[in-house]
């Protein structure tokens, strides 16, 4: 998370309450040429679309922007260009404010006015901003630290000044008092997840000392502080670390992991794990870390996550976990469409046109071994594993175009699958979900790495073009791939 001029803030509890409202936000750009997208909090129940969407502005460079809401919640508008610049919004049911920015003015290029503008005035975005790109690299965390405590006291100072100028609402005042109250803990534990990282263990637990105090000081699990959203965006980002967390647990003692974790052996506590690792991990946190509303949208957040991720395993493991603990929440039939879907999908079978090379391909160690079975053929292989998210997300997105474009001409489809250990079965799963229909190789170590160093190649997912005379070569077209760039590789390979 990048924060160049002022934050971004996006707040939304789902409700169905009779007193929602109307928000209307009138939005004027001058002098401005590049790409501008809105934060919709409104998206954030819907799994099939992001939350973040292109803004169009209109001949006179505006737009219009109205929400269906029944508490405050927080709009964000990204401008990119040459440089970034994010401004938010704290809109009230019944507001109708009328937001201009004009980038050829160095200084107060941002108005705000109409009803609610007392909660918006642009001094107010410091609260929640923070660059910390100059100390990704420091090893130990005392020069952010002393940054941190210099602009909270300072944004104390701004806020103290904001309400008695501006006279806010209450509302504001509780989310913005929450926002200062959570601004250290959320940078710094951005930082320390980033920073700390592959340092040695010395300088890891200098960070992870600071963490622990300050989280001594702030309560993690805080249903009063949703609507801030310094707080709700700690609760994303500690999701993701703690995952990192859990994770290099299970990589380095696997069997304490188990024992802690699981309550379990490591026989039966891998059959388990494997059965959708990034869910259940994601689940323990939430509900060792959070309880009440506070875990509610712990749980709303990791869904949508994971379905962005095409990680349906996980997307249904979390989504059952949500329906026990909260049988009443709104996020159940925000998403219930969705998930009746992937269930069916989960359903679908092995068709004729999937094929496993003998013993799954286990046996072969080398690419020149893959390339005689593949001989005379134009061959597009794609080096992934069911617990890459990159890999899954393309292979979804764009596979069904591919295997369109190519239907009826010589272009095989091998998916080569990667460090997947004991996950003889979630592979199969995975590859009868998306339908992937082609040739399929679960590789061993020696495979992975001889086609890995052949292509020079470090990453997944890795495209290679193989050609009918066996020559090969990984793809000019990198993840995120364009499709159409792709697929003309492909034609110029086979022709």
């Amino acid at each position: 998370m990048k924060f160049s001029f002022a934050c971004c803030i996006l707040i939304l509890l789902f409700s169905t309450s009779a007193f929602a409202k109307n928000a209307t936000v009138h939005i004027t750009v001058k002098n401005f040429t590049g790409r501008i997208t809105i934060d919709n909090p409104e998206l954030r129940y819907d799994l099939t679309q992001p939350k973040v969407s292109l803004l169009k502005l209109d001949s006179h460079q505006s737009a219009t922007y109205t929400m269906v809401i029944d508490q405050p919640t927080y709009l964000i508008l990204y401008f990119s260009a040459d440089k970034f610049f994010n401004s938010s919004l704290f809109v009230s049911p019944g507001d109708e404010l009328f937001f201009t920015v004009d980038f050829a003015r160095k200084q107060n290029n941002i108005t705000v006015t109409g009803k609610g503008s007392n909660n918006n005035q642009p001094e107010i975005f410091a609260l929640t901003n923070m660059d910390t790109q100059p100390f990704k690299e420091d090893a130990t965390p005392y020069r952010l630290v002393a940054a941190l405590n210099k602009q909270f006291l300072l944004n104390k100072i701004i806020l103290t000044n904001y309400i008695k100028a501006n006279k806010p609402s209450a509302s504001f005042i509780k989310a913005e008092t929450n926002n200062l109250r959570y601004f250290v803990p959320l940078f710094y534990y951005e930082s320390s997840h980033n920073n700390a990282f592959g340092k040695p263990e010395e300088h890891q637990k200098e960070w992870q000392k600071i963490q622990d105090s300050l989280f001594s000081t702030v309560k993690l699990s805080n249903n009063d502080a949703l609507t801030a959203y310094n707080y709700t965006q700690l609760i994303d980002i500690f999701l993701k670390g703690e995952f990192g967390v859990l994770w290099n647990e299970y990589i380095d003692h696997p069997v304490l992991f188990y024992k802690q974790w699981f309550n379990s052996d490591t026989i039966r506590g891998k059959k388990l794990f494997n059965s959708a690792q990034e869910g259940i991990s994601t689940q323990k946190v939430i509900d060792k870390y959070f309880t009440g509303e506070a875990a509610e949208y712990a749980y709303g957040q990791a869904i949508k996550f994971a379905f962005t991720k095409a990680d349906y395993l996980s997307t249904v493991w979390l989504f059952n976990h949500l329906k026990e603990r909260f049988p009443k929440s709104g996020y159940i039939k925000a998403f219930s469409t969705s998930m009746a879907e992937v269930v069916n999908k989960q359903r679908q079978a092995l068709n004729s046109k999937i094929i496993f090379f003998k013993d799954n391909g286990t046996k072969l160690n080398t690419l020149n071994e893959v390339l005689t079975l593949t001989k005379g053929k134009t061959v597009l292989i794609d080096m992934w594993g069911t617990w890459c998210g990159p890999c899954r997300t393309e292979i979804e997105k764009d596979a069904p175009q591919l295997r369109t474009h190519f239907k009826g001409k010589n272009v095989t489809f091998l998916y080569i699958a990667n460090m997947e250990g004991g996950r003889e079965k979630e592979w199969k799963k995975q590859i009868s979900y998306f339908q992937m229909e082609g040739m399929h190789i679960l590789a061993n170590p020696k495979l992975t790495n001889d086609i890995m160093e052949k292509v020079k190649s470090t990453g997944y997912p890795t495209y290679i073009i193989v050609k009918k005379d066996g020559s090969y070569k990984q793809t000019v077209t990198r993840y995120p791939v364009n499709v159409q760039a792709l697929i003309k590789e492909i034609e110029a390979a086979g022709s």
